[in-house]
Protein backbone atom coordinates (compact mmCIF):
# COMPACT_ATOMS: atom_id res chain seq x y z
CA UNK A 1 0.00 0.00 0.00
CA UNK A 2 1.39 3.53 -0.93
CA UNK A 3 1.02 6.17 1.81
CA UNK A 4 -2.74 6.87 1.64
CA UNK A 5 -3.43 10.42 0.20
CA UNK A 6 -5.78 12.23 3.22
CA UNK A 7 -8.51 14.43 2.35
CA UNK A 8 -11.43 16.17 4.26
CA UNK A 9 -15.14 16.07 3.21
CA UNK A 10 -16.23 19.32 3.19
CA UNK A 11 -19.43 19.45 5.10
CA UNK A 12 -18.04 19.10 8.56
CA UNK A 13 -17.04 22.70 8.22
CA UNK A 14 -20.72 23.84 8.33
CA UNK A 15 -19.15 26.74 6.16
CA UNK A 16 -21.33 27.62 3.13
CA UNK A 17 -19.36 30.37 1.84
CA UNK A 18 -16.65 28.91 -0.74
CA UNK A 19 -13.92 31.45 -0.17
CA UNK A 20 -13.90 31.29 3.61
CA UNK A 21 -14.84 27.05 3.28
CA UNK A 22 -11.78 26.56 0.71
CA UNK A 23 -9.27 28.93 2.95
CA UNK A 24 -10.40 26.93 6.26
CA UNK A 25 -9.52 23.79 4.65
CA UNK A 26 -5.94 25.21 3.33
CA UNK A 27 -5.26 26.25 7.08
CA UNK A 28 -6.24 23.16 8.52
CA UNK A 29 -3.48 21.76 5.80
CA UNK A 30 -5.15 19.75 3.46
CA UNK A 31 -4.77 19.42 -0.20
CA UNK A 32 -7.68 17.50 -0.95
CA UNK A 33 -11.57 17.25 -0.39
CA UNK A 34 -14.79 15.56 -1.37
CA UNK A 35 -17.09 18.24 -2.02
CA UNK A 36 -19.96 18.04 -0.11
CA UNK A 37 -22.09 21.53 -1.54
CA UNK A 38 -25.20 22.12 -3.11
CA UNK A 39 -25.24 21.64 -6.69
CA UNK A 40 -28.38 24.12 -6.91
CA UNK A 41 -26.76 27.09 -4.97
CA UNK A 42 -23.22 26.75 -6.19
CA UNK A 43 -22.18 27.45 -9.43
CA UNK A 44 -19.76 25.08 -10.80
CA UNK A 45 -17.29 27.57 -12.33
CA UNK A 46 -16.89 29.28 -8.96
CA UNK A 47 -16.19 25.92 -7.03
CA UNK A 48 -13.59 25.39 -9.60
CA UNK A 49 -11.72 28.92 -9.16
CA UNK A 50 -12.05 28.74 -5.94
CA UNK A 51 -10.34 25.49 -5.29
CA UNK A 52 -8.07 26.31 -8.03
CA UNK A 53 -7.56 29.40 -5.78
CA UNK A 54 -6.05 27.85 -3.05
CA UNK A 55 -4.59 24.92 -4.86
CA UNK A 56 -6.91 22.33 -2.95
CA UNK A 57 -7.76 18.94 -5.71
CA UNK A 58 -11.78 18.16 -5.62
CA UNK A 59 -11.48 14.45 -5.13
CA UNK A 60 -15.18 13.65 -5.83
CA UNK A 61 -18.63 15.27 -5.31
CA UNK A 62 -20.94 13.88 -2.29
CA UNK A 63 -24.08 16.64 -2.17
CA UNK A 64 -25.47 17.45 0.94
CA UNK A 65 -28.67 17.81 -1.00
CA UNK A 66 -29.58 14.22 -1.51
CA UNK A 67 -32.91 13.70 -0.52
CA UNK A 68 -36.19 13.98 -2.76
CA UNK A 69 -37.62 17.53 -2.85
CA UNK A 70 -40.67 16.39 -1.69
CA UNK A 71 -42.25 12.90 -0.88
CA UNK A 72 -44.24 13.08 -4.43
CA UNK A 73 -40.92 12.74 -6.20
CA UNK A 74 -40.39 8.97 -4.59
CA UNK A 75 -39.72 7.14 -7.70
CA UNK A 76 -37.28 5.60 -9.54
CA UNK A 77 -37.61 7.95 -12.65
CA UNK A 78 -37.01 11.15 -10.10
CA UNK A 79 -33.88 9.22 -8.33
CA UNK A 80 -32.53 8.49 -11.47
CA UNK A 81 -32.71 12.47 -12.50
CA UNK A 82 -31.73 13.71 -9.32
CA UNK A 83 -28.32 11.71 -9.56
CA UNK A 84 -27.80 12.01 -13.04
CA UNK A 85 -27.99 15.81 -12.27
CA UNK A 86 -25.47 15.35 -9.33
CA UNK A 87 -23.03 13.16 -11.83
CA UNK A 88 -23.32 15.66 -14.39
CA UNK A 89 -22.24 18.52 -11.70
CA UNK A 90 -19.47 16.44 -10.63
CA UNK A 91 -18.06 16.89 -14.55
CA UNK A 92 -18.19 20.02 -13.98
CA UNK A 93 -16.12 20.72 -11.42
CA UNK A 94 -13.52 18.55 -12.20
CA UNK A 95 -14.54 15.85 -9.51
CA UNK A 96 -13.35 12.52 -11.08
CA UNK A 97 -16.21 10.74 -8.96
CA UNK A 98 -19.65 10.79 -7.57
CA UNK A 99 -21.38 9.18 -4.51
CA UNK A 100 -24.74 7.71 -4.68
CA UNK A 101 -25.41 6.34 -1.11
CA UNK A 102 -28.21 9.08 -0.74
CA UNK A 103 -30.42 6.78 -3.14
CA UNK A 104 -31.81 4.98 -0.11
CA UNK A 105 -33.62 8.13 0.71
CA UNK A 106 -35.59 7.11 -2.29
CA UNK A 107 -36.53 4.03 -0.56
CA UNK A 108 -38.03 5.46 2.45
CA UNK A 109 -41.81 4.53 1.95
CA UNK A 110 -40.90 0.84 0.83
CA UNK A 111 -41.15 -1.27 3.78
CA UNK A 112 -40.43 -4.57 1.90
CA UNK A 113 -36.44 -4.97 2.26
CA UNK A 114 -36.44 -6.77 -0.94
CA UNK A 115 -38.24 -4.31 -3.04
CA UNK A 116 -35.99 -1.20 -1.59
CA UNK A 117 -32.84 -3.20 -2.35
CA UNK A 118 -34.10 -3.98 -6.35
CA UNK A 119 -35.05 -0.02 -6.32
CA UNK A 120 -31.86 0.89 -5.51
CA UNK A 121 -29.80 -1.91 -7.95
CA UNK A 122 -31.78 -0.64 -10.62
CA UNK A 123 -31.56 2.88 -9.97
CA UNK A 124 -27.51 2.02 -9.81
CA UNK A 125 -27.57 0.21 -12.94
CA UNK A 126 -29.43 3.35 -15.01
CA UNK A 127 -26.81 5.60 -13.70
CA UNK A 128 -23.93 3.54 -14.25
CA UNK A 129 -25.23 4.46 -18.19
CA UNK A 130 -24.72 8.11 -17.25
CA UNK A 131 -21.48 7.90 -15.87
CA UNK A 132 -20.02 5.77 -18.60
CA UNK A 133 -20.80 8.57 -20.79
CA UNK A 134 -19.26 11.32 -18.93
CA UNK A 135 -16.30 8.93 -17.59
CA UNK A 136 -17.41 9.24 -13.76
CA UNK A 137 -16.66 6.78 -11.24
CA UNK A 138 -19.86 6.06 -9.16
CA UNK A 139 -19.44 5.01 -5.64
CA UNK A 140 -21.33 3.58 -3.19
CA UNK A 141 -20.99 3.78 0.71
CA UNK A 142 -22.48 1.87 3.33
CA UNK A 143 -23.92 4.15 6.36
CA UNK A 144 -25.53 3.06 9.76
CA UNK A 145 -29.60 2.89 10.24
CA UNK A 146 -29.24 6.12 11.56
CA UNK A 147 -28.83 8.46 8.41
CA UNK A 148 -29.87 6.48 5.59
CA UNK A 149 -33.33 3.49 5.03
CA UNK A 150 -30.82 0.59 3.69
CA UNK A 151 -27.49 -0.57 2.40
CA UNK A 152 -25.40 -0.72 6.03
CA UNK A 153 -23.16 -3.42 5.20
CA UNK A 154 -20.30 -4.42 2.91
CA UNK A 155 -22.64 -7.60 1.94
CA UNK A 156 -25.13 -4.80 1.05
CA UNK A 157 -22.70 -2.94 -1.45
CA UNK A 158 -21.50 -6.07 -3.21
CA UNK A 159 -25.02 -7.25 -3.44
CA UNK A 160 -25.62 -3.83 -5.15
CA UNK A 161 -22.10 -4.24 -7.80
CA UNK A 162 -23.30 -7.59 -8.55
CA UNK A 163 -26.25 -7.21 -9.46
CA UNK A 164 -26.52 -4.25 -10.91
CA UNK A 165 -23.41 -5.03 -12.85
CA UNK A 166 -22.17 -1.42 -13.03
CA UNK A 167 -18.95 -1.02 -15.12
CA UNK A 168 -17.97 2.66 -13.28
CA UNK A 169 -19.11 1.86 -9.59
CA UNK A 170 -16.42 1.19 -6.73
CA UNK A 171 -17.05 1.01 -2.94
CA UNK A 172 -16.61 3.06 0.59
CA UNK A 173 -16.61 1.81 3.40
CA UNK A 174 -16.22 3.88 6.78
CA UNK A 175 -14.93 3.44 10.17
CA UNK A 176 -17.58 5.05 12.36
CA UNK A 177 -20.70 3.09 10.30
CA UNK A 178 -18.70 -0.10 10.68
CA UNK A 179 -18.38 0.52 14.34
CA UNK A 180 -22.55 0.44 14.35
CA UNK A 181 -23.06 -1.95 11.49
CA UNK A 182 -20.96 -4.18 11.21
CA UNK A 183 -19.78 -7.29 13.87
CA UNK A 184 -16.45 -6.89 13.17
CA UNK A 185 -13.89 -4.06 11.99
CA UNK A 186 -11.39 -6.04 9.69
CA UNK A 187 -13.50 -8.64 7.57
CA UNK A 188 -15.63 -5.80 5.83
CA UNK A 189 -12.24 -4.74 4.29
CA UNK A 190 -11.28 -7.75 3.27
CA UNK A 191 -14.37 -8.37 1.71
CA UNK A 192 -14.55 -5.29 -0.25
CA UNK A 193 -11.02 -5.90 -1.26
CA UNK A 194 -10.25 -4.42 -4.73
CA UNK A 195 -13.54 -2.79 -5.00
CA UNK A 196 -12.78 -0.39 -2.15
CA UNK A 197 -12.45 3.54 -3.80
CA UNK A 198 -11.86 5.04 -0.53
CA UNK A 199 -11.88 4.79 3.05
CA UNK A 200 -13.73 7.07 5.80
CA UNK A 201 -11.92 7.89 8.86
CA UNK A 202 -13.79 9.45 12.05
CA UNK A 203 -13.75 7.57 15.59
CA UNK A 204 -16.63 5.73 17.39
CA UNK A 205 -17.92 8.75 18.76
CA UNK A 206 -17.47 10.32 15.00
CA UNK A 207 -14.65 12.68 16.19
CA UNK A 208 -11.40 12.54 15.57
CA UNK A 209 -8.49 9.61 15.37
CA UNK A 210 -8.04 8.36 19.28
CA UNK A 211 -11.13 9.56 20.66
CA UNK A 212 -12.77 6.87 20.84
CA UNK A 213 -12.01 3.18 20.48
CA UNK A 214 -11.60 2.25 17.12
CA UNK A 215 -8.26 0.42 16.16
CA UNK A 216 -6.89 2.36 13.27
CA UNK A 217 -3.64 0.35 13.83
CA UNK A 218 -5.27 -2.73 12.62
CA UNK A 219 -7.45 -1.39 10.07
CA UNK A 220 -4.62 0.06 7.72
CA UNK A 221 -2.40 -3.07 8.42
CA UNK A 222 -5.45 -4.56 6.60
CA UNK A 223 -5.54 -1.54 4.07
CA UNK A 224 -1.78 -2.79 2.83
CA UNK A 225 -3.66 -6.31 2.84
CA UNK A 226 -5.34 -5.80 0.36
CA UNK A 227 -3.45 -3.51 -1.40
CA UNK A 228 -5.30 -0.42 -0.99
CA UNK A 229 -4.30 2.83 -2.36
CA UNK A 230 -7.11 5.31 -3.04
CA UNK A 231 -7.82 8.28 -0.64
CA UNK A 232 -8.74 8.43 2.80
CA UNK A 233 -11.41 10.97 3.98
CA UNK A 234 -11.49 12.52 7.60
CA UNK A 235 -15.37 13.15 8.42
CA UNK A 236 -14.97 14.37 11.96
CA UNK A 237 -17.31 16.23 13.99
CA UNK A 238 -16.87 17.77 17.71
CA UNK A 239 -18.45 15.88 20.55
CA UNK A 240 -20.13 19.24 22.19
CA UNK A 241 -21.69 19.43 19.01
CA UNK A 242 -23.67 16.97 18.70
CA UNK A 243 -26.35 16.35 17.08
CA UNK A 244 -25.75 19.83 15.42
CA UNK A 245 -22.65 18.30 13.68
CA UNK A 246 -21.46 21.53 12.62
CA UNK A 247 -18.95 24.05 14.85
CA UNK A 248 -21.45 27.13 15.45
CA UNK A 249 -18.50 29.67 16.18
CA UNK A 250 -15.39 30.59 16.00
CA UNK A 251 -13.89 28.53 19.12
CA UNK A 252 -15.80 25.25 17.70
CA UNK A 253 -14.18 25.87 14.55
CA UNK A 254 -10.91 26.21 15.71
CA UNK A 255 -11.05 23.46 17.77
CA UNK A 256 -12.43 21.04 14.85
CA UNK A 257 -9.55 22.29 12.73
CA UNK A 258 -6.98 21.38 15.42
CA UNK A 259 -8.50 18.32 15.90
CA UNK A 260 -8.24 17.74 11.90
CA UNK A 261 -4.34 18.67 11.92
CA UNK A 262 -3.85 16.22 15.03
CA UNK A 263 -5.29 13.42 13.37
CA UNK A 264 -3.42 13.92 10.27
CA UNK A 265 -0.18 13.51 12.45
CA UNK A 266 -1.55 10.65 13.76
CA UNK A 267 -2.73 9.08 10.70
CA UNK A 268 0.53 9.90 8.77
CA UNK A 269 2.55 8.07 12.35
CA UNK A 270 0.07 4.99 11.91
CA UNK A 271 1.27 4.79 7.92
CA UNK A 272 4.94 5.20 9.15
CA UNK A 273 5.01 2.64 11.56
CA UNK A 274 2.97 -0.03 9.35
CA UNK A 275 6.48 0.42 6.29
CA UNK A 276 8.65 -0.19 9.34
Amino acid sequence: MKKAKIAVITWTYGIDDLETLFAKIKETGFEAVQFSGNYRVHRANDVVATAQKYDIEILSYDPMSFKPFDDEKLTLKDAVKHYSDVIEYAKAIGAPMATLQGLSYWTKEISDYEKAIQFIIEAVRQLDKVAQNLNITLTYEACNQYEIPWVQTADELLRIHSESNAKKLLLVLDSFHMNICETDMLSPLRKIGKLLHSYHVSDSGRSGIGSGHIDYVAQYKVLQEIGFDGYVFFEFVLPEIRPYKLPMNEKQMEKSIQQNKYSIQLWNAIAESSIK
